[in-house]
C-alpha cells in the first residue's frame, strides 16, 4: 500500500502555496491513490482563531495534501512538473472535535473515484487518536485529462 519513506518536507517543491497559506507541514507515506500528511498549527498562524484551527482551513489541509500527491509524483517523473489543480466541491464534510493550536494533525487523503480530469478524494484529520473531520472533496486535476 503505502511506500516507506522519509517525512519528505519540501513542500514548496511540490505544491504552488506559499507562505503563509501552506497548510502541510511534510508528507508522510504516499500510495498510487492514496497519501498521508502532517501539520502543526501555531497560534499566530494563518487559520487560527482563539486557540483552534477554524474549520475550513482543515478542508485545505486536506487539498493541499491532494496538490502535494500529485507534486510528489511529479517529482519522480522526467519533465518534474505537476499539472494545474484546483479544489472545486467539498461534500458531505462533517467536524467531530475542534481542533486546538500547537496540535498536529494527520491528514489522510483516498482517490474514491475518477471521471475524466476530476477526482473524488476522501479526507479525514485525526489528531491525538481522534477522528477530527472527514468528508469528500472533488479535485479538478489537468493532469488527468482525457488526450
Amino acid at each position: 500500500m503505502f511506500k516507506n519513506e522519509p517525512m519528505f518536507k519540501e513542500i514548496t517543491r511540490i505544491i504552488p502555496h506559499r507562505h503563509p497559506m501552506i497548510m502541510v507541514d511534510g508528507y508522510k507515506r504516499i500510495s498510487k491513490d492514496s497519501a498521508l500528511a502532517e501539520k502543526t498549527f501555531r497560534p499566530k498562524d494563518y487559520g487560527c482563531n482563539n486557540g483552534i484551527v477554524v474549520e475550513s482551513i482543515l478542508i485545505e489541509c486536506i487539498a493541499q495534501t491532494v496538490a502535494a500527491h500529485y507534486g510528489y509524483k511529479a517529482l519522480k517523473r522526467e519533465d518534474q512538473k505537476p499539472a494545474m489543480g484546483m479544489l472545486v466541491t467539498v461534500d458531505a464534510f462533517n467536524f467531530f472535535h475542534p481542533v486546538p493550536e500547537d496540535a498536529t494533525i494527520l491528514i489522510s487523503i483516498e482517490k474514491k473515484d475518477q471521471i475524466g480530469p476530476f477526482n473524488i478524494i476522501k479526507g479525514e484529520i485525526n489528531s491525538q487518536g481522534k477522528l477530527m473531520a472527514s468528508g469528500q472533496i472533488k479535485i479538478y486535476n489537468q493532469e488527468d485529462k482525457p488526450n
